[in-house]
């Protein structure tokens, strides 16, 4: 059963993750950006939203496309790390009530839903909600690097070493934009070659222990893992190709 995020715990969470946040590769990998974007469809005169901003990586690339971006995240030190010339910020979880009613042309999600343990059905429903007629919301979401279920139950095992999270399929994540009144949802695969496990957990303000604990995980990960992944390992680092998935929904 997902059990409901304490307020205070998730605070401490988000201070710890954004002392190196932005040390991770992957917040800037810029195939992945360039195609969360490409996929929005942004248009000059959009005024959209971007759900979990952390630092801003999204807003970075859409600011200078769209007429304006609001970015919204519950963590004020996330906030504090990032560069807001021009946009709209503000302090707020999305599964709460803030907006009017469709104003935004489009919403961006990245690797947000995954952090939303109590209710993402209401935080999703908030999205739609948001958007104008014929709007369009964008999420992006690590996934496992295939559907297979024992390779699910690995990944999923993995993570609970992290962090407490969602793990989601492509079709689970797709399910949920449907499900909350999403039309035409598409789905799209996304890559990322040579991803540096070192790096991750090095910068996910985890223990040390902890971030051994992964690392030798993977490095014992079964064949079948390990042959999914494309994994290579070394004495300093373990290297995997990473699968994600956008998808998007229009209202």
């Amino acid at each position: 059963m997902i059990k409901k995020q304490d307020p205070a715990d998730t605070e401490a969470f988000w201070k710890i993750r954004a002392a190196k946040y932005d040390k991770l590769f992957w917040t800037k990998d810029s195939s992945y950006l360039e195609d969360i974007v490409r996929l929005g469809d942004v248009k000059k005169e959009h005024v959209v939203l971007d759900v979990g901003t952390g630092t801003g990586a999204i807003k970075n690339v859409i600011n200078d496309h769209v007429r304006h971006v609001v970015a919204i995240d519950s963590s004020d030190d996330m906030l504090q790390k990032g560069r807001w010339t021009g946009t709209s910020i503000i302090k707020w979880d999305i599964g709460e009530a803030l907006f009017k009613d469709g104003i935004f042309d489009r919403v961006f999600a990245r690797m947000v839903f995954h952090h939303i343990i109590d209710n993402l059905d209401r935080a999703v429903l908030r999205c739609y909600d948001l958007l104008k007629e014929n709007g369009k919301i964008c999420v992006a979401e690590g996934v496992p690097p295939v559907d297979d279920a024992d390779v699910v139950d690995w990944y999923t095992e993995m993570f609970k070493l992290k962090e407490e999270r969602r793990t989601f399929t492509p079709e689970q994540l797709a399910n949920y934009l449907k499900k909350n009144g999403f039309k035409n949802v598409t789905s799209h695969i996304h890559y990322m070659e040579n991803f540096s496990i070192r790096n991750w957990v090095e910068n996910s303000g985890l223990k040390e222990s902890v971030q051994k604990e992964i690392i030798n995980l993977h490095r014992e990960a079964p064949e079948k893992i390990q042959e999914v992944y494309n994994m290579r390992t070394s004495e300093a680092d373990c290297i995997i190709r990473s699968r994600s998935v956008i998808v998007v929904g229009e209202k």
